[in-house]
């Protein structure tokens, strides 16, 4: 019988974002899923609630509330849910960037997935999206002209705070978060 590619993609998509509400929870954090009751809710994925923080001001009596977006696949750079165009637009993303991404890179091994968590706070998303992008757009030497519309995406080597040799086809990317690895970093979640 022949897999369904949408169903599998929806499925790993599944699979990730219940990973995420176990790991929230083993941080001690009260989280679910919001795609329970609107399908693929936009945006964002998860809730995650720390009863040991709380909003600001007038918020104060609140628990502390993170929107957490989830994205989960196997190619080792992560579409982040924006085209190209999309990241070269600083206030596109602050509008439409609700708060931390967890994005998750499932690799499989003789038959086992294991899972990397990489957790990137919603300043840092932005600003990692807008940079690498926008050298990815105009510091590479192409042939044919690069596709706009094309979906946008995280490399696990940038997510680990690595920057990019220049090659004959490009300069050099130097990474702003370089050094610092966004893997298992489970504190982003509150993070700004």
């Amino acid at each position: 019988m022949a897999k369904n590619n949408q169903s599998a993609k929806a499925r790993m998509g599944a699979i990730g974002e219940s990973l995420v509400v176990a790991k929230l929870m083993q941080q001690g954090w009260d989280a679910f899923n919001a795609n329970c009751t609107i399908k693929n809710y936009k945006s964002i994925d998860i809730i995650c609630l720390n009863s040991d923080l709380s909003e600001d001001g007038d918020l104060r009596w609140k628990p502390k509330t993170a929107l957490v977006q989830v994205k989960t696949c196997n190619p080792k750079n992560i579409p982040i849910g924006f085209t190209m165009e999309q990241t070269q637009d600083i206030k596109y993303l602050e509008d439409n960037v609700k708060g931390p991404y967890v994005l998750i890179y499932q690799e499989e091994k003789d038959g086992v997935s294991k899972y990397r968590f990489f957790v990137i706070s919603r300043k840092d998303f932005i600003k990692l999206a807008y940079e690498l992008h926008h050298w990815y757009i105009h510091d590479w030497d192409r042939e044919k002209p690069l596709v706009l519309s094309a979906p946008a995406g995280f490399p696990i080597k940038n997510l680990m705070g690595e920057d990019e040799k220049e090659t004959s086809r490009h300069k050099a990317f130097h990474n702003p978060f370089k050094g610092i690895t966004f893997e298992d970093k489970w504190e982003n979640i509150w993070k700004e």
